[in-house]
C-alpha cells in the first residue's frame, strides 16, 4: 500500500470528528492511525489516500504566496528531531531491511548527512548536507556496511534497521502539510558518560568514529550541539522539536552507574545554554521548552544489572519539571518483553521472503549478546510508537506545532541596543511560544553588556569598572570578558552601569528579567566557600513604599565542597535559590524573571530550568551606589574565582494590542 496524500482532520468532539471523517471517506481518504486528543477541546485524526482524492491537500505557505501540495513539493521548512545516545539509539536492528515496504522512505523526511555518500556507493554528499532519510541513518558509528547475508543491495537493503525513520513517519501525519522532518543522527554504539574513549571533534566532519565518551565539552557532545545548530541554520524557519536520547547501558555495566545522572543533567543544561542564541527556533521559544525524550533499553540489561539499571534509567524519571521525560520500552501493554535481536525473537519467515536476526552470524551481527539490542520489528513498531507519542505529548501542543507556524524569519537572537524595542511577533500575531493571542509580547532592553558587540570593551557599552583586571579574550571562537583580581592583590573588582530609577519601577510593574551568561575559566580549581560573582542593584525609589536604596537584586554565586550554587543575599542572612550542579568550566546562564504588577516575587532560572520562586527582601547596603547595576566578586579579604562574561542584560516587558 503506497499513500500519495496525507492530511489531518481536526474536530471539537467525537461526533464532530465522525461527521468530518465521513465526508473525507467519501472523498477517497482513509484513517491513518488512531485519533489523538491534542487539547481537551481538540481531536485530531490523521488521514491518508492511495490515489487521487476529490479535495487534494492544498496549503498556503506562511508568506501567503502560492500553494503547496503536501505529497509533491519540497517542505517549506523542517521540524528538527535530534537523535543521540548509544547503540539502541541507532540502526542496530539486525532483521532484513525492507525499503520497499515497511522501511520505505518519505520525501518529506530528511536527515543531516555525515558520510560522503547518501547510501553505500550512492550519490555523493557532504557533511551536514540535507539528504533523504532511510532505515540506516548517518550516525557517528557507521552501520551501513553491516549487511544482512540475504540482503539484495540493488534494492537498497543495506546495513541495519533503526527506529528514527519510523518515529518521523508516525509524526508526519500530524505535521503542517508544508513542513517536513529533519532528523539529526548523533549516536555512537558502546558510548557512555563513565567509560569510553574521548576521541576528537572537527567542525568540518564532526566527532571521529572512535569517540565514545559523553559529557559536557566532550567530542560527542560538540558533535551533538554543532549538528543541531547546523540543522537550524539551514533555514531560519526550521524549528527544534525534540531530542530523542537513548543511552545508559555502558554506564549500567561500568560499575560507575551512580555518576550517570549528574553527568547527564550537566550535559543537558550545557546543551540548552549553548543553543540559547537560537532559542527563537526552538519549540516554545526557549531551549528549555525542547523536551528530551529518554528511551528505555531491552530487558537483558535490567535482568543482568538490576540495581545499576534502576540507578541509571530510574534517573531519567521524575524530571518533567526539567522537560526530561522517560519512555518505557522494555515490555508491551501485556507485560511481554519487547523483541530483541535474539534469533528466537526475530526468526526467518521464509515463505514471505523475510530473513530476521536469526540468519545473521558472527561475521555480520551487531553483538554476540543478541538480547542487548531491540529488533528491527520492535523499532518499526512499539519503540517508534511510544517515542513518537511522547514527542506529540510534550512538544506537539505548542503554538508552532498546532498552528503550523514556523520559526520567526529572524532566525535567532540579535543583539539589541540599550533602550530599543525587541519585539517577538509570530506570524499569526499571537504571543511567541504561547497559546495566547490577546497581546504581542515585546521586551525593551534597558541595560546590556555583550562581549561580542564591537570590541567587547565595557566602556563603549556604558559600563564602568574598578578595582580589578578586565580582559577581552577568546573562548572557543567567541569573545568573552575575563574579570579577576589584580595579580598579587585581594582588592575586589566591580563592573557597574547606571540604570534610571524609572526602569527599575518598570521591571516591577511590567515584568521582565535580569540575565547573565558566564563561565568559570579553565585552570580554576574548586575551593569550598569561594565566590564567583555577585549581582546587586539598589533602587532609590520603590512604588511599594520600601526604604530608599533597598535592593532590587542581591544575588551571588558561590561554590561549596562540590557544587556551584545560586544564593540570595538577604542582608543579615543568605538563602540558596538553586544549584548549577557539580563545579565545572562550562558556560552557564542565570536569569531572574519578574512577573510584573508590582509583584516582588521572582523566579530564578538556572540553565533554562525554573527554580522555586522567592520574594525580594527589602534591605540596604551603603557599599553600593543607588540606581546602579553592579557585578562584583564581593570580597577584598580572600581569593575569588576569575569569571568570563558573555552577556549581561536587563529587559522590561512591553505590550501592544493584537494586530
Amino acid at each position: 500500500m503506497t499513500f500519495k496524500h496525507y492530511d489531518v482532520v481536526r474536530a471539537a468532539s467525537p461526533s464532530d470528528l465522525a461527521e468530518r471523517l465521513t465526508q473525507k471517506l467519501k472523498e477517497g481518504w482513509q484513517p491513518f492511525g488512531s485519533p489523538v486528543a491534542i487539547t481537551p477541546y481538540t481531536l485530531m485524526q490523521a488521514i491518508a489516500a492511495e490515489g487521487d482524492v476529490t479535495t487534494p491537500v492544498v496549503v498556503k505557505p506562511s508568506d501567503g504566496e502560492g500553494t503547496v501540495i503536501s505529497t509533491t513539493s519540497e517542505p517549506e521548512y523542517y521540524f528538527v528531531v535530534v537523535l543521540a545516545g548509544q547503540s539502541n539509539s541507532m540502526s542496530f536492528g539486525e532483521g532484513l531491511p525492507l525499503p520497499e515496504t515497511y522501511d520505505r522512505p518519505d520525501p518529506r523526511i530528511k536527515q543531516l548527512a555525515r558520510r560522503s555518500t547518501v547510501t553505500p556507493g550512492g550519490a555523493a554528499c557532504k557533511y551536514n548536507d540535507i539528504i533523504p532519510a532511510d532505515h540506516c541513518l548517518h550516525d557517528v558509528q557507521d552501520m551501513s556496511n553491516l549487511n544482512h547475508p540475504h540482503a539484495d543491495l540493488s534494492k537498497g537493503q543495506y546495513g541495519c534497521v533503526g527506529h528514527a525513520l519510523h518515529v518521523a513517519k508516525k509524526l508526519l501525519p500530524f505535521m503542517p502539510a508544508n513542513a517536513g522532518i529533519l532528523l539529526v543522527p548523533c549516536g555512537r554504539g558502546d558510548s557512555g558518560f563513565t567509560a569510553g574513549a574521548e576521541g576528537a571533534f572537527n567542525e568540518a566532519s564532526g566527532a571521529t568514529a572512535g569517540s565514545s565518551l559523553w559529557g559536557a565539552d566532550k567530542p560527542l557532545y560538540h558533535d551533538l550541539v554543532s549538528r543541531t545548530r547546523a540543522a537550524l541554520k539551514k533555514n531560519p524557519k526550521n524549528v527544534l522539536l525534540s531530542v530523542i536520547w537513548m543511552q545508559g547501558e555502558k554506564d549500567v555495566s561500568s560499575g560507575r552507574h551512580a555518576e550517570h545522572n549528574a553527568l547527564f543533567l550537566a550535559m543537558v543544561n550545557q546543551f540548552r545554554t549553548e543553543l540559547a542564541d537560537v532559542a527563537e527556533q526552538c519549540t516554545g521559544g526557549t531551549t528549555a521548552s525542547v523536551p528530551w525524550i529518554c528511551g528505555d533499553t531491552t530487558y537483558y540489561w535490567k535482568e543482568r544489572y538490576a540495581a545499576p539499571y534502576e540507578a541509571v534509567y530510574g534517573g531519567y524519571k521524575g524530571k518533567a519539571a526539567q522537560n526530561i521525560h522517560f519512555v518505557p520500552l522494555m515490555t508491551d501493554e501485556h507485560g511481554v518483553n519487547v523483541p530483541t535481536n535474539e534469533p528466537s525473537e526475530d526468526p526467518d519467515i521464509i515463505p514471505a521472503g523475510y530473513y530476521g536476526a536469526a540468519s545473521r552470524t558472527a561475521s555480520n551481527w551487531t553483538s554476540a549478546n543478541r538480547k542487548t539490542h531491540f529488533s528491527s520489528w520492535a523499532r518499526r513498531g512499539l519503540v517508534s510508537d511510544r517515542l513518537a507519542g511522547a514527542i506529540l505529548q510534550y512538544a506537539g501542543r505548542t503554538l508552532s506545532f498546532l498552528t503550523g507556524q514556523s520559526a520567526p524569519l529572524s532566525g535567532g537572537t540579535t543583539p539589541v541596543s540599550p533602550g530599543t524595542p525587541d519585539v517577538e511577533k509570530p506570524q499569526d500575531g499571537g504571543v511567541a511560544g504561547t497559546g495566547h493571542d490577546e497581546a504581542v509580547s515585546s521586551t525593551r532592553t534597558v541595560a546590556e553588556y555583550d562581549a561580542n558587540s564591537g570590541n567587547g570593551v565595557w566602556t563603549e557599552q556604558q559600563w564602568g569598572a574598578a578595582g580589578g583586571k578586565g580582559t577581552v579574550t577568546d573562548d572557543g571562537g567567541r569573545k568573552a570578558l575575563r574579570l579577576e583580581k589584580q595579580p598579587g592583590k585581594l582588592t575586589s573588582w566591580k563592573m557597574f552601569r547606571t540604570v534610571a530609577v524609572e526602569e527599575a519601577k518598570n521591571l516591577l510593574s511590567k515584568g521582565g528579567e535580569i540575565a547573565v551568561r558566564f563561565k568559570i575559566p579553565d585552570g580554576s580549581e574548586l575551593v569550598n566557600g569561594q565566590f564567583v560573582f555577585g549581582l546587586y542593584w539598589p533602587v532609590s525609589q520603590w512604588a511599594s513604599g520600601a526604604a530608599a536604596n533597598s535592593m532590587l537584586a542581591s544575588f551571588f554565586l558561590q561554590t561549596d565542597a562540590s557544587n556551584l550554587n545560586l544564593m540570595h543575599h538577604k542582608g543579615t542572612s543568605n538563602a540558596q535559590l538553586g544549584t548549577f550542579g557539580a563545579f565545572d568550566h562550562n558556560w552557564h546562564t542565570v536569569v531572574f524573571r519578574f512577573a510584573g504588577n508590582n509583584s516582588e516575587r521572582v523566579v530564578p532560572v538556572i540553565d533554562g530550568a525554573e527554580q522555586t520562586a522567592f520574594d525580594l527582601v527589602m534591605w540596604t547596603n551603603d557599599g553600593f551606589t543607588a540606581d546602579t547595576l553592579t557585578l562584583t566578586d564581593i570580597t577584598g579579604a580572600k581569593a575569588t574565582y576569575p569569571v568570563l562574561l558573555d552577556t549581561v542584560t536587563v529587559k522590561v516587558k512591553e505590550s501592544e494590542a493584537a494586530a
